[in-house]
């Protein structure tokens, strides 16, 4: 038997095993519903199987056959919470980090195409959002039509059990909002996101080293009718972030440089904070392993588009 690559963590082999099982067991309706249960305990979040990853492109292969995975796990089983929230969350990085990359690349040889890919990364995401939602009415009964109404008072039922459930919930409608830039419809929504944010932040602002006032700053930045102190509150933020993260948030650099350096046109604090993120080793801290390996990744071809950005 070959041996597998020292490149496979476990989990996502774990993951490829659990794929093959699950095409088995699809037409036993004797010993299924057992087998998913125990299929679902052993199927780790998102944190497990991909965000320790050191290569991109394994997770880039990877990804749609799992996603499909676990939307099979979720017919088998619509009322896990926990099953819920690692679709959003694989679902919010599928389609932010690959197919919305791969539409932004595309934007300067083929603009059809970006759009065609752009179109798609939308449904990716509404789909995430849905499954964030999911699980958040599965956990609080009657939470979306709450929300809808009255969200601050629906979101006072969350408690600090679940600020990674709002977290992603926030990211991934903040990401499907960021690929309907030309849809007035989702941007009307974009205060929905602060909604989510202010939250989780109230509950445990320390979650994930820094990555709530991370989403913030960009929320603050983008957020409509956010007047001339949305930059200093941004900042807050990001000082926020700077420290909890203690610098090893590469994303959040990159962020900063593309949107308030090149704002301001300073080039030369650009430079500064790309190589600062470029400088983070990315095994310092594994559990944020693979995105900083994708921020490091567009800080370079960020490096490359400086004469487009500054004039």
């Amino acid at each position: 038997m070959p041996q597998l690559s020292h490149r496979y963590p476990i989990q996502t082999v774990k993951v490829i095993l659990l794929s093959s099982l699950l095409l088995f067991i699809s037409g036993c309706s004797l010993v299924k519903n057992a087998i998913m249960a125990n299929l679902m305990n052993s199927l780790g979040g998102i944190e497990e199987i991909y965000l320790t990853e050191d290569d991109p492109e394994l997770v880039r292969e990877s990804m749609p056959t799992n996603l499909k995975l676990m939307e099979l796990m979720i017919q088998q089983s619509p009322d896990n919470p926990e099953l819920l929230l690692s679709t959003s969350q694989a679902f919010t990085m599928y389609g932010y980090a690959f197919v919305m990359r791969d539409a932004e690349l595309a934007m300067s040889v083929d603009v059809q195409e970006s759009m065609r890919i752009t179109k798609r990364a939308r449904k990716l995401l509404r789909r995430a959002r849905r499954y964030a939602f999911g699980a958040l009415e599965v956990k609080y009964p009657g939470f979306s039509a709450e929300y809808n109404t009255e969200p601050e008072k629906a979101l006072l039922r969350v408690g600090k059990g679940d600020v990674s459930l709002l977290y992603w919930t926030a990211a991934a409608w903040g990401s499907f909002i960021s690929a309907s830039k030309d849809d007035p419809a989702a941007i009307i929504e974009l205060p929905n996101v602060g909604y989510l944010l202010e939250r989780a932040l109230a509950l445990d602002e320390t979650y994930d080293s820094g990555a709530l006032p991370e989403l913030m700053f960009s929320y603050t930045l983008s957020r409509p009718g956010a007047g001339s102190g949305a930059e200093a509150e941004a900042l807050s933020h990001y000082e926020r972030a700077l420290e909890l993260s203690r610098g090893r948030r590469a994303s959040l650099l990159v962020s900063y440089a593309e949107s308030i350096s090149v704002s301001r046109q300073d080039k030369e604090q650009f430079f500064s904070l790309l190589d600062r993120a470029l400088a983070i080793d990315v095994d310092e801290d594994p559990s944020s392993r693979l995105a900083n390996i994708l921020a490091q990744d567009r800080a370079l071809w960020l490096k490359g588009r400086v004469d487009e950005l500054f004039f």
